[in-house]
Parts: C-alpha cells; sequence; structure tokens
C-alpha cells in the first residue's frame, strides 16, 4: 500500500539491540531509519530530546547522531530499520531510471504514538529474508508514518530549527538558498516551499529580516557609520541596504538611529528585564500578562493588548518602539503591521542570565546605567539569599522544581526555565542525583509518567501547577487522590511547596530576584506535614 506510485522503499539493514537499566547507546544514522522500542526511554538527537514509551516509533534521517538511554527498570529492546527511498527519475526508450529521494518523507522525528501494528511490523521485517517482501513491509510502515505521525514537539521543528541557529550564526555570510538546502540534505526547490510553509517567508526574506534587525541593535548601541553597520550584517553595498532597511522598516537607517532612549514600549515579552531598568511598558501581550502575577504591582497601568488589537488602538498610545522575541519570526505578516505603528525590535528569547538581558536590554533603549544598577542590586541581593540559605546548604538536604501539566505528566527543568538557574546556581542549592544526571548536567529538560516521580524526588520539592483550570486550588484534593504524590517524603515532611504557573513560568530580569526571594522565604519557614501554598 505504497502512498506514491513511483516510489520504491529498499531495506540495508535490520538490527535489535539490548539495554539494561539506565544503559545508553549511541551511533550516527548512515541511512534512512525506522526505530521503535518495547520499553521506556529517551533519544537525543543532536540536542532534540524525545521520550518513546513501548510501542512507540521514530522516524530518524540519515547523518544524525543518536543517543538512546533506557528508562525502564528492566532490560528494553530497541528495534531498528535502515533504507532507502528511489523515485522515478526517467522513463525513457524502455528503461526506467530511479535515484535516491527523500525529500517527501516524513520530518526527522517524526513520532507514531503507540501504535501495535506498526511495532510489530518493524518486528517482523528483521526476519525475513525475502526483497519484495520487505518492501512490502516497508510500504505498510511507511503508510502508518504518513498517516498516524505528528511532531512530537509542534513548536520544535527539527529540521528547521537547525537551520535557523546556522543562519542565525552565519547572518553577516553569504547565504544562498542552495547552500542551505545542502545542509539539510533537501532538494533546492523542496526546500523553499518547506521553509515557507514552516516560517511564512521565503529564505531569501527571512535572511534579510535578520539581517535588519542586527542592523537595528548596531544603530541604536553604536556610533558607526552606516556604510560600516552595513558590512557587518553582511550588504556590501551601503545603499541597496539603505534602500532595504526602509522598505523592511518604513524608515531609513538614520530616522531609526534618532530616537535612543524610547520611553514608551509595548512589550511581547521581556517585562521583567524592562521593568529592572526602570520601564512599566506601556502595554503588554495577554500571553505575556496572564503569566506575570509575580509582577503585577509593577504591570498595574499597562493596557493589555493582543495580536488582534486594532491599528486605530496601536496608534493611539503613540509608542516610540515594540518589542518581540525571535520566535516572532514565524509571523512575519504580524511584524509587517507593527512595523507601520512604531519601530520593532526583535530580540533573542530565551537562554540568557537575567544579568546579561538586562544588560543588552539597557544598551539598547539607552538604560545603560540603570541596568548597571540594577545588576549590582540583583549581586548584592543574590549573597544575602545565599548567606541566609549557607546552614540550609550544610544539611546536604537536596531541592528540585517540577512542573505539573495535565493528571500524569511531570516536567524537570534544567537551567533555562523556571527559575531552575537561580535555584541551583545563584543560590549554590542540591539536586537530587538523579536530575543532575540526567537534567542539568546534559542541560536538557526532561518529560516523565508521574509514577516515576518518586525516582526523581528531593527533600524539598517546588511545584508548579496551573491556577488557569484550578488545578493550583485543587492540589490538596489531588494529592489526596494520587497515591505517587501522596507517598512522598517531601509531602509527608511539609516541604512539598505547589507554585503557581502564572508565576513561575517566566524568570528574566526583576522576575528573578522575585522568585528567588519566594525560594528563601519558602526554605526557611518551619516545616509542617500538610500541603504549603505559596
Amino acid at each position: 500500500m505504497t502512498a506514491y506510485t513511483h516510489t520504491i522503499l529498499r531495506m540495508k539493514e535490520s538490527s535489535k539491540r539490548s539495554l539494561s537499566v539506565k544503559q545508553t547507546d549511541s551511533w550516527q544514522t548512515s541511512s534512512l531509519m525506522f526505530l521503535t522500542t518495547d520499553g521506556a526511554v529517551r533519544i537525543d538527537m543532536e540536542g532534540i530530546q524525545y521520550e518513546l514509551n513501548a510501542k512507540d516509533s521514530v522516524l530518524i534521517r540519515s547523518g544524525i547522531d543518536v543517543i538512546v538511554q533506557s528508562l525502564s527498570s528492566e532490560q528494553v529492546v530497541i528495534y531498528t530499520v535502515t533504507f532507502d527511498q528511489f523515485t522515478l527519475a526517467h522513463d525513457a526508450q524502455n528503461e526506467l531510471v530511479y535515484k535516491v529521494n527523500h525529500d517527501n518523507l516524513p520530518d526527522n522525528g517524526e513520532v507514531v504514538k503507540g501504535s501495535a501494528v506498526l511495532f510489530s511490523y518493524i518486528k517482523q521485517i528483521q526476519t525475513s529474508q525475502i526483497i519484495q517482501e520487505q518492501a512490502k513491509w516497508l510500504e505498510e510502515i511507511m503508510f502508518i508514518f504518513r498517516k498516524q505521525s505528528k511532531p512530537y514537539n509542534e513548536k520544535v521543528h527539527y529540521s528547521i530549527n537547525m537551520i535557523l541557529q546556522y543562519m542565525t550564526a552565519h547572518y553577516d555570510q553569504k547565504l544562498t538558498r542552495k547552500d542551505l538546502a545542502h545542509k539539510m540534505g533537501f532538494h533546492e526547490s523542496y526546500f523553499s516551499t518547506f521553509f515557507k510553509q514552516s516560517m511564512g517567508m521565503s529564505v531569501t526574506e527571512y535572511i534579510a529580516q535578520i539581517r535588519i534587525d542586527e542592523a537595528k541593535k548596531r544603530l541604536l548601541q553604536t556610533d558607526d557609520q552606516i556604510q560600516i553597520i552595513a558590512r557587518q550584517v553582511g550588504y556590501a553595498d551601503s545603499l541597496y541596504f539603505s534602500r532595504k532597511f526602509r522598505q523592511k522598516t518604513g524608515r531609513t537607517p538614520s530616522q531609526f538611529r534618532m530616537n535612543r532612549r524610547p520611553e514608551r514600549i509595548a512589550a511581547f515579552q521581556f517585562v521583567g528585564s524592562l521593568v529592572a531598568i526602570g520601564i512599566e511598558p506601556v502595554c503588554i501581550d495577554e500571553e505575556t500578562y496572564l503569566h506575570s502575577d509575580i509582577l503585577k504591582e509593577q504591570l498595574a497601568g499597562s493596557l493589555v493588548i493582543d495580536e488582534h488589537t486594532p491599528d486605530d488602538v496601536f496608534k493611539s498610545l503613540q509608542l516610540d518602539v515594540i518589542i518581540v522575541p525571535n520566535y516572532y519570526y514565524s509571523k512575519p505578516a504580524l511584524i509587517k503591521r507593527l512595523e507601520r505603528i512604531a519601530p520593532v525590535l526583535v530580540l533573542p528569547y530565551g537562554g540568557h542570565h537575567a544579568v546579561q538581558e538586562v544588560l543588552s536590554i539597557g544598551r539598547l533603549l539607552g538604560r545603560e546605567n540603570e541596568a548597571n544598577d540594577w545588576v549590582k542590586r540583583f549581586e548584592q541581593l543574590s549573597q544575602k539569599a545565599r548567606n541566609t540559605l549557607s546552614s540550609f546548604r550544610e544539611k546536604g538536604e537536596t531541592v528540585a522544581i517540577y512542573e505539573m501539566r495535565g493528571h500524569d505528566k511531570v516536567y524537570m527543568w534544567s537551567y533555562e526555565a523556571r527559575g531552575a538557574f537561580y535555584l541551583y546556581e545563584t543560590l549554590g542549592l542540591k539536586p537530587p542525583k538523579a536530575i543532575l544526571e540526567e537534567v542539568l548536567l546534559p542541560n536538557q529538560h526532561t518529560v516523565i509518567p508521574l509514577e516515576r516521580l518518586g525516582e526523581y524526588e528531593a527533600d524539598h520539592m517546588f511545584f508548579i501547577v496551573s491556577d488557569q483550570y484550578g488545578w493550583y486550588k485543587q492540589m490538596d484534593m489531588r494529592m489526596e487522590e494520587s497515591d505517587v504524590l501522596r507517598q512522598l517524603s517531601a509531602v509527608k515532611n511539609g516541604t512539598f511547596y505547589p507554585v503557581k504557573l502564572e508565576e513561575f513560568r517566566f524568570d528574566e530580569g526583576e522576575r528573578a530576584l522575585l522568585l528567588m526571594d519566594r525560594f528563601v522565604s519558602q526554605l526557611t519557614q518551619p516545616a509542617y506535614p500538610t500541603i504549603v501554598h505559596m
């Protein structure tokens, strides 16, 4: 049952490997691969992590570094099938000519969850020695993948993520569609279509966008001549750069540079860093507002907006600048619309220490002195917090932060989210051994089923739950109903602290200080064997 009439699938090799408890195996794929497992494993593919349970299957493209670790308490068997796909190149003089073509395959990391049929097919192909039979099984496997596979995480598209990182690091160099397609292993025309569908703009448009956005930062932070800035961001011709800049922004580079200390700012993110340098945004987006309970006082005067706020409302605010995170690159129409209202600054989101981000935004917005003052305050308060917890650290008790989603998934965050960096690094608190080895040292967020939470238990547990659906208010009831939660030592000892996602989701700028204050306050209070809400 092949989906493409002129496509041939041919198996190259099948294998199975057994992993004992916590054992890790690694390899680089030389061909396309289907992988399935009879137990729980974690797969790392060049920095992107997946968790598979029994009978989950994943497609892996060639040339990918793969690390598989068993998460099961028993031996796990990994089944793999490597193969190639050929498509009809031409039909002439009664001769069919096929060539290797991977363009129309599912993307790297596509997962089919819990399919017993697919699991059976991948196992059965191991025993077949007949080429025609192998091809039949491969067609069946591919058919299921095309029909049922979903991206493991819709926010992280492996191929696009990889190429965006490359473009961001090399925007000042010559970048061609052909070269970029080659790096991804795609045909040039397919890559163009694939990229535009994913990002909402062409490859050429995207390159121009990131170059112009980098130029904006240099215009605000330096006195460099426009010709110099043009060359720095990849334009040999400064006149062409100026035309492109005006085309994208509606302003010349000189006009953009005129307002180096904007006062009226719209923020789609980064409000913690803005508050740190003394700025209360004129308006903030709804998503940021819903997760800014910890900054309610500082944002009391900010108008809440969203992507659908009418232009006349935006214009009436007389904004000097609009700040958006770089994941808005997937919304080119919105960026273009906002540029008609006020200059737009696109800033990198995530992965920065609060101090670095505050200093960077301070320089961009003409508030370098305010940023330096905040950094001094951060260092003073951090040291005070560490001193307060010195006796706590001497006890050697472990501390960790978790997040509950739904009823059966627990997220454990590495250093880049939910205040984790400030808990473990800035305050110097000790995580449990399992979290240190599996989450913090590899710097990878990890998701586990609730039933396995005991393996990652800490003496003190900050447990994030959303208030949106009443879950935070229902935690006492959930504790009573859950055998797993009830049996935790932290629950029995009164050192289990439910906290609101609406306060802990972001940890930039002033939020970092407020979160650390929450950590210190909770850890230094007497423990009672009851549920304590923060």
